[in-house]
């Protein structure tokens, strides 16, 4: 049955080429639309890699909620030997960041060393570094913002973004933004952002960074491999263009389904890739071995008569492999197993109804 459906279907291929590639042209431009809105669910938090409804992670957001457990902080360094972050003029620049940073939306409080001097000093910020370096001397909270030899100081901020990725680059930039517009106020120091909102933010952007990259390499290696399979720059290409459609397909569809993609999903494009190349080589393959004793149409059918039938086996074995990932606990690992496994499937549909036409135009041209 699988056979006669093989054969039809390369009737029809060879009958209209053209129609099917406008079809996939016109599938693929539908598409990539869902590879914008894929960009903004990417979720860099390790945090939402775990499962949310254990009691551990409920507990861990209860006391978010209660207690805005969300911090950041801001490292003041010198950038002298001789600075010292009990300067009035350290103190009074620490002080406007702060008031300027507490008017930014999700942040709930803000804590540094000039309010430590301005509360024991009626709220007033002195200019004398003796008499700032006698009332941090009184205070017993002053080393938890500053180091022993008043080098580094600590703004720490309390915010509420819940680990959501988009409302962590949101404070971040505002947090930015304030310290460049404070820059003629700065006496000579160097801030730096961290903590664990900060990291994430950084991880985002790392994500995207290794994403882009390790696709590009991936790409890469499966195209020498494949070239020198074939002998040929051009031959090489011909199954090349299956994983390129699958991925693309599988990245829009992605996309409109509003996966979340996490640090483990990263792996996905590189698998699908790694995979998928498969069915291509044995296309091309077979079809020209073929074409030496039969013709365009005849090879074109007698390669899918015998891999229409194994390629849907191997595909739909691998997919079994990859949904079985549904049944686990972790969010990201579910997400994953729907990732591969359509990728795998979009996959065989190039494989079967847009790389033969794609090889039978190559070799009739």
């Amino acid at each position: 049955m699988l056979e006669d459906i093989a054969e039809k279907i390369v009737k029809l291929q060879t009958k209209s080429p053209f129609r099917f590639l406008l079809i996939f042209l016109i599938i693929t431009i539908l598409l990539v639309p869902g590879i914008f809105k894929l960009v903004n669910n990417v979720e860099p938090s390790l945090e939402k890699v775990l499962p949310q409804e254990i009691e551990e992670v409920k507990l861990m957001n209860d006391m978010r909620t209660q207690f805005g457990a969300d911090m950041m902080y801001l490292i003041v360094y010198a950038e002298t030997p001789v600075y010292d972050v009990r300067n009035p003029a350290s103190i009074k620049y620490v002080n406007l960041l702060s008031e300027k940073i507490r008017t930014r939306e999700y942040i709930l409080e803000v804590n540094t060393l000039s309010d430590l001097v301005k509360e024991m000093n009626n709220d007033v910020i002195p200019d004398s570094l003796i008499e700032i370096k006698e009332l941090l001397r009184a205070n017993p909270s002053t080393p938890l913002f500053s180091n022993k030899d008043y080098s580094i100081s600590l703004i720490r901020i309390k915010s509420d973004t819940g680990s959501s990725a988009i409302l962590i680059k949101q404070v971040v930039d505002a947090i930015k933004e304030d310290i460049d517009s404070l820059e003629e106020f700065n006496p000579g120091s160097r801030i730096q952002i961290t903590g664990f909102n900060a990291i994430d933010k950084a991880t985002f952007e790392v994500i995207m960074s290794d994403f882009a990259m390790i696709t590009l390499i991936s790409m890469t290696l499966v195209g020498v491999v494949v070239f020198f399979t074939f002998k040929s720059l051009s031959k090489g290409m011909l199954p090349m263009i299956v994983v390129m459609i699958s991925l693309i397909w599988t990245m829009g569809i992605v996309g409109y389904l509003g996966l979340t993609i996490t640090v483990v999903s990263m792996v996905a494009a590189a698998m699908i890739m790694g995979l998928g190349i498969d069915f291509g080589i044995h296309v091309v393959h077979n079809y020209f071995e073929l074409r030496k004793k039969y013709t365009s149409e005849e090879a074109l059918k007698e390669t899918m008569r015998e891999l229409l039938r194994a390629m849907i086996g191997a595909s739909s074995t691998t997919i079994a492999g990859f949904l079985a990932l549904l049944f686990g606990i972790l969010p990201a690992m579910k997400v994953l197993g729907i990732i591969l496994a359509l990728g795998i499937f979009t996959t065989l549909i190039g494989a079967v109804f847009l790389l033969p036409v794609v090889v039978y135009l190559y070799d009739k041209n």
